[in-house]
């Protein structure tokens, strides 16, 4: 019987470690977000029309309908605006056409989770 614990441990054991590089390896080369950084670029431009959360003051009062970004997460997996973001979000807002920006695989990815920070937030409150 002990034998057979320890057959089944080592298996659990090489098996996670197998499941481990195996994740490792499909994330190489993938960036990897800071909310700090993230939080800079959405203060830089987000926030200049978006609310962090909802019934927050808005930042420009011409602007009524974009949506808060805490909001993202809530709405929709947040990795799906990933390629919106690389190729150029084109939505508007109150007749308003949402700006350009160009942004790096690296700002993506802090964005994203800064954005994640405030959904979890958002979701806490």
């Amino acid at each position: 019987m002990q034998k057979l614990s320890l057959v089944i441990l080592a298996t659990g054991v090489v098996a996670a470690g197998l499941w481990g590089i195996g994740d490792y390896m499909s994330r190489k080369g993938e960036e990897h977000g800071e909310a700090p950084r993230g939080q800079a670029i959405a203060e830089q431009t987000c926030l200049r029309c978006h609310t962090k959360f909802s019934g927050d003051p808005l930042p420009d009062p011409d602007v009524t309908t974009a949506p808060a970004l805490a909001s993202f997460g809530q709405r929709w997996p947040l990795e799906n605006l990933e390629e919106a973001l690389a190729e150029g979000i084109s939505v508007s807002h109150d007749d308003m056409t949402m700006p350009e920006f160009t942004l790096t695989p690296q700002s993506i990815a802090d964005l994203l989770v800064y954005f994640e920070s405030l959904t979890q937030e958002a979701d806490r409150k």
